[in-house]
């Protein structure tokens, strides 16, 4: 078999995608755009039998928090295809010191999935219900496979340990009036900036020190602007200031347009201050007026104010993948919460 990057015959790629495009969860053909954003030119490749394409696949390296797990897509009806894909996405992986590889599955897929199972992979997460399909409901499989067994020596390195990111001490707000309101664009430079404390960075798993904002300039806008993206506010009137922030994000996937995915963050000084239930409240009835049944989200073990809220909210846990959080290697949790 022959491998070539994808930006060599891209137009064959997108055929051989649109005729299989259940296996990324798609009913409909991808446009242009969007089969750039499920394969990316840059990170994505065509495997050939012959003249034919027998796969299409992609790898994205983790970056920031999460640089030493990578997470991959591949397309193919043939199981030697599927594993010499994953050869050679695991060789890749191995080269640039990734520690672990992972992927998703959706329920109604059950060749795919033993397919997987049959080369090591490991279904860390199952979110019951998340995919819908000619009426009926699957769970969505997070599947992982950890590679540091083919690292001689281990590259589990020394400076993988607690304390990079130390928790501050901070004064609480005092005299607060909070109230629940839509998001203003304007509230983006405010936000960035409690975004940016490390004692939020370290719960949200982006940046890498303090005053990195986590997302690049206008990107959040531009979800805003598409409806990628809806976001709730918590005000502090005395202040006038938005002081914590929660939005639902669509997933890109046909077959999971009734789930959406949670973030949430509160300024430093208002932690445990009771920002979080008001924001969670909310979020329930955003979800209901868009008509989901489910909403997911993901956790570092060891958040415990975070896991305590959610739980407190309604989400189960549905297992867990392993993770990076700059202070070691730890487990990623994933919860939802059920609507109907």
């Amino acid at each position: 078999m022959r491998v070539a990057p994808l930006d060599q015959d891209a137009d064959a790629g997108r055929k051989y995608l649109n005729e299989r495009s259940l296996q990324i969860g798609h009913v409909l053909p991808l446009s242009e755009e969007t089969f750039k954003e499920y394969f990316p030119e840059k990170n994505s490749f065509l495997l050939y039998s012959v003249r034919a394409v027998d796969a299409l696949f992609t790898f994205r390296p983790g970056q920031e928090k999460w640089t030493p797990r990578a997470d991959f897509r591949i397309v193919t009806d043939s199981p030697t295809a599927l594993k010499e894909a994953v050869e050679r996405i695991e060789d890749t992986a191995v080269a640039q010191e990734r520690l672990v590889l992972r992927t998703r599955i959706f329920g109604y897929d059950r060749k795919r999935l033993q397919a997987f199972k049959a080369l090591g992979y490991k279904i860390g997460a199952s979110i019951p219900g998340a995919v819908s399909l000619d009426g009926k409901q699957f769970d969505l499989h997070y599947l992982y496979k950890e590679l540091d067994d083919r690292y001689h020596p281990s590259i589990r390195r020394n400076y993988s340990r607690p304390g990079l990111y130390k928790i501050q001490e901070v004064d609480k707000a005092k005299n607060q009036r909070l109230k629940i309101r839509g998001y203003r664009k304007e509230d983006r430079p405010l936000l960035n900036k409690a975004a940016s404390h490390l004692n939020v960075l370290r719960g949200i798993a982006n940046g890498v020190f303090e005053g990195t904002v986590p997302w690049s300039p206008g990107s959040y806008e531009e979800w805003f602007d598409k409806r990628r993206v809806y976001p709730i506010v918590c005000e502090d009137e005395s202040i006038g200031e938005p002081v914590g922030l929660l939005d639902l994000s669509r997933l890109d996937p046909d077959v999971m347009q009734h789930t959406m995915l949670l973030g949430m963050y509160v300024r430093a000084e208002y932690q445990g201050l009771g920002v979080g239930t008001l924001l969670m409240d909310a979020m329930k009835t955003l979800a209901k007026r868009l008509h989901l049944s489910r909403v997911m989200l993901t956790v570092f073990e060891g958040n415990t104010p975070a896991e305590k809220l959610y739980r407190k909210s309604g989400f189960v846990e549905c297992g867990s993948v392993p993770g990076w959080l700059q202070e070691g290697y730890i487990n990623e949790t994933y919860m939802v919460l059920r609507l109907d």
